[in-house]
């Protein structure tokens, strides 16, 4: 049929794109009267590649420099394709606005700071970046090129910290949407794209699969395509893509990808009859062994392994170690309460039992100290390069090392060691929601904090806030926190207080209603314990009773 189609004298109709339904162009050039100061973009950029794009590949910076360049020319004329990548700018620079505070090396004390939250909020400024990209999101979904994948990546990246399990999964999945229609979940087998275009669309794809996979395990919710449906090209070893790194960038998929198998084996183990249960208990033991085997052979030096505080990967390094120790808490946190399950009075002996408990006790032993060895990488960022407040890996570490914290602790009843890394992780959780720029998110803090104490009956010590290096000459930074304090006098001459976008407790300040969420409003939602995948509850007898 196809050589009888081929002969008749007509061409069959190709239909793609609903294109009738998009927007005229002007839509893009309004968009654009929401841009900043030139020097204010190109620092947000800047920030973007120093803070965000680290372990996985969002764009190129040659790529986006060229993007802002057409927005501020004048001569410039859209059409209907631009506005995937329009889209893109305006949400970097969104982001940018989350992370801009790292740069921030002026100590302030507290009377300063509650003035400067006054007068300008990075993250309301933000908000008029983020407003502008989503007006133009129903035309990225017409358009659905791989720019639009890209699009929606970065929204569920400036997402995360203020809904990971909502929006940002909601994101992440239009992004996997874009990309299957597209069909960059197939090896390519056009001719029509060069090898570079290729690459991109490569590592765009994996970078939408790898990190909704992560959310979605984490968050207990099912991912958008199997593994089994997916036959396109890792990335490659391509030395004029200049970020992320790309030792670090396959060393974070494969984690992923071992996070995957540890969730696949937890589940069969949770729903497998009895006779299988030593079968599963060995998978995971060695699933445990295989995956620090593979940590090992990874380069120590510069990439990586390589946590030496002076190094330039130093902050991508210890991202990677989080996911890493991450794996060992999910794998182990499910089995602390294994033992308190039974019923009063029952008691199982007998070599099996005997045998489980040591696989069990392998596993929560590894959790525990995995929990302990991330605060221990938090703090040496916290002491060298500080932390992030928008960073989802930093926050999501922090809290699932608390949560495990508390748990060992409530098991095994008061230990030093326990006490001394429950009040570090609360220092360090402390400094990622907000720290001293607003007296209520401490206020919330402190007193989850205190109830905690109270049940540990944990002495609370008073904390010793780092003092920061001075800096005489007017940073990057201090300019863009000139012009945001600039546009808030502008534009809020009340002066209300606007809390972190991302804050628990912004609904409570007048004002801000816009800007809640009531996903974190919860203290249970906040540290809820339900962080990775979904109710998991072992039968008691089975769980006690794992075989050789």
């Amino acid at each position: 049929m196809s050589c009888q189609i081929n002969q008749i004298d007509s061409r069959v109709k190709e239909y793609w794109r609903p294109t009738q339904l998009q927007s005229p162009p002007e839509v893009i050039v309004n968009t654009m009267t929401h841009l900043p100061p030139r020097p204010i973009a190109d620092f947000l950029i800047t920030m973007f590649f120093k803070y965000v794009e680290i372990n996985s590949f969002y764009m190129e910076r040659k790529w986006i420099e060229e993007k802002v360049a057409l927005c501020y020319s004048s001569i410039t004329t859209y059409t209907a394709i631009d506005f995937p990548w329009v889209c893109s700018v305006f949400i970097v620079l969104a982001i940018g606005t989350q992370v801009a505070h790292m740069e921030d090396e002026k100590p302030k004390p507290a009377s300063e700071i509650t003035e400067e939250l006054n007068l300008c909020s990075e993250d309301s400024v933000g908000l008029v970046f983020y407003h502008a990209a989503c007006k133009l999101i129903p035309d990225v979904l017409l358009v659905a090129s791989h720019e639009s994948v890209q699009a929606f990546l970065l929204l569920a990246t400036y997402s995360l910290p203020v809904s990971t399990g909502g929006l940002a999964y909601t994101y992440y999945g239009l992004a996997m949407k874009m990309a299957i229609q597209n069909g960059m979940h197939r090896k390519y087998q056009g001719g029509n794209c060069d090898s570079r275009t290729i690459e991109v669309r490569n590592r765009l794809f994996w970078t939408a699969y790898t990190i909704e996979k992560y959310v979605s395990i984490m968050h207990g919710r099912p991912i958008s395509i199997a593994r089994s449906e997916i036959n396109a090209d890792m990335p490659r070893d391509c030395p004029t893509f200049e970020s992320p790194r790309f030792a670090n960038l396959t060393a974070f998929h494969t984690l992923i990808l071992y996070l995957g198998e540890v969730s696949e084996t937890l589940a069969q183990f949770k729903r497998c009859p009895k006779r299988l249960l030593s079968e599963y208990s060995e998978r995971l033991e060695r699933l445990r062994m295989s995956i620090k085997q593979w940590w090992d052979s990874l380069p120590a030096t510069e990439e990586c392994r390589d946590l030496c505080s002076q190094g330039p990967n130093f902050r991508q390094n210890a991202h990677l170690r989080l996911c890493y120790l991450l794996i060992y808490v999910y794998m182990g946190r499910a089995f602390i309460f294994a033992d308190d399950r039974k019923e009063s009075g029952e008691a199982i002996i007998g070599a099996d039992h005997d045998s489980g408990r040591v696989r069990r006790s392998f596993l929560v032993d590894d959790c525990v100290s995995s929990a302990l060895d991330i605060l221990n990488t938090l703090q040496s960022l916290s002491d060298h390069v500080g932390l992030c407040r928008a960073s989802y890996n930093e926050f999501g570490a922090c809290r699932a090392a608390i949560l495990v914290i508390l748990a060992e602790s409530l098991n095994s009843g008061k230990s030093q060691r326990l006490q001394d890394g429950l009040h570090r992780g609360m220092g360090l959780i402390r400094q990622m929601v907000g720290g001293s720029s607003s007296e209520s998110e401490i206020s919330y803090l402190e007193s989850l904090e205190t109830a905690i104490s109270q049940v540990l009956v944990v002495p609370e010590d008073d904390i010793v806030l780092q003092p920061q290096s001075d800096q005489s000459y007017m940073s990057a930074y201090s300019k863009f926190k000139d012009w945001t304090q600039s546009l808030k006098k502008d534009k809020s001459p009340s002066g209300n207080v606007e809390l972190s976008s991302f804050s628990p407790l912004s609904h409570l300040t007048p004002g801000t209603e816009a800007f809640a969420n009531q996903e974190l409003n919860d203290m249970t939602a906040f540290f809820h314990p339900d962080w990775s995948n979904g109710d998991f509850e072992f039968d008691t007898y089975n769980v006690s009773s794992l075989s050789k």
